[in-house]
């Protein structure tokens, strides 16, 4: 079952996955590259402060061993020199162990990058269980690292032993020479020593690094069906979020029929279009329209404007202009004002118009609608 999942796992992995990945503090780490480091500034600081330190070890031995012949009243009279080169040689001695410390820190950002993950520090059962934990102990990937580990001790064993052969004679001429030139060129020897070794380190972090970087991309590859999980997740459900918007458009058509009963005329095609004007002599500005619809949509808009005793002007050029260019709740557009004044007429004469003693108002025609701006003419227009 293991090989036939990682069979499956064809996906790279995804931007969402890699940074759920880094917040759990699963990013890649390269132990060559910390081994390199942390020799690195060992090797450096006793570079650095080798002199310097060899001269304090020179010195509290001096004073430890030295005796000049007379008789000291006090016993920490006599240990005060030996004390201050004991303090300045143990303030040399934290200064390269800091500078270890700091190289071991800036180790564990490569080649992953700094990551302070609080879920990475969260007590987990498999962790603590004895199953898992002897599992992780004999899986394929720790025997690689133990492997790995012990060629590397191998080599830095066979390096070592080879440079103290090679060596041997200044290595044994130290406990003949003067303490001064012994304990600096033992420093020399042991700075030497150390380049070796890095330059084997160095050579397995240049392997290393792309490696682990691989391996990491490697076990995090995703199956087709947790790529579409987690695109569900993300996005969203397709048919859950088709439902929501079909809530959503029939919200927004019931609360357009509701303002039906508002508007002042509704212009019909008569059949495929309706829209309703309304114009606010309130609010000012240019009348805007409350609802629009085609075909069955136009239909409902007509009969709740009946029932509402909205008048109803079929019109079909301005319908379809209307209904083309204008969205809701918004002005219409200059070019329709003066076929929209003469309807908005029309309306004004019959809320005026008593029935029986004067004829009814004569509903508008011909109203001027620009050619263009009447998807009839439009399409007809294109396929000329």
């Amino acid at each position: 079952m293991a090989e036939t999942s990682k069979e499956d796992r064809q996906l790279p992995a995804s931007e969402q996955r890699l940074r759920k990945a880094r917040e759990e503090g699963n990013v890649p780490r390269s132990r060559d590259v910390a081994h390199l480091l942390v020799m690195g500034a060992g090797m450096g600081a006793l570079a650095l402060m080798g002199p310097s330190l060899a001269d304090g070890m020179r010195r509290l031995m001096a004073s430890t061993f030295a005796f000049d012949g007379q008789v000291r009243l006090y016993f920490l009279d006599a240990l005060q020199p030996t004390l201050a080169h004991f303090g300045d040689l143990g303030w040399r001695t934290l200064a390269i162990l800091l500078s270890v410390c700091a190289a071991a820190i800036a180790a564990s950002t490569i080649p992953g990058g700094f990551n302070l993950s609080v879920k990475a520090l969260g007590v987990k059962i498999s962790r603590i269980s004895p199953a898992s934990g002897l599992k992780r102990i004999f899986s394929l990937r720790n025997l690689v690292e133990f492997l790995k580990l012990s060629l590397l001790a191998s080599l830095l064993g066979a390096i070592g032993s080879w440079y103290a052969m090679d060596r041997f004679p200044e290595f044994a001429a130290l406990s003949h020479g003067a303490l001064a030139g012994s304990v600096g060129h033992a420093m020399a020897l042991v700075v030497g020593g150390l380049g070796l070794s890095m330059l084997l380190l160095f050579a397995l972090a240049l392997f290393d690094v792309p490696f682990q970087w691989f391996r990491h991309r490697a076990d995090l590859r995703m199956t087709r069906d947790e790529a579409k999980r987690e695109h569900r997740e993300s996005e969203g459900d397709p048919q859950l979020k088709g439902q929501i918007r079909s809530r959503q458009r029939e919200a927004a058509r019931r609360r357009m029929l509701s303002a039906v009963p508002s508007a002042d005329i509704v212009v019909v095609n008569p059949t495929h279009y309706a829209v309703a004007i309304r114009y606010d002599e309130a609010a000012g500005g240019a009348p805007r329209v409350v609802a629009k619809g085609l075909d069955e949509l136009a239909m409902r808009i007509q009969a709740i404007a009946r029932e509402s005793g909205v008048p109803v002007l079929s019109a079909p050029p301005l319908a379809r202009a209307l209904y083309a260019h204008v969205e809701l709740d918004q002005e219409i557009p200059q070019a329709l004002y003066v076929a929209v004044a003469q309807v908005l007429v029309y309306v004004y004469q019959l809320k005026r118009w008593i029935p029986g003693r004067s004829t009814a108002p004569q509903a508008p025609v011909d109203l001027p609608v620009p050619t263009e701006m009447d998807p009839k003419h439009s399409e007809k227009g294109k396929h000329a």
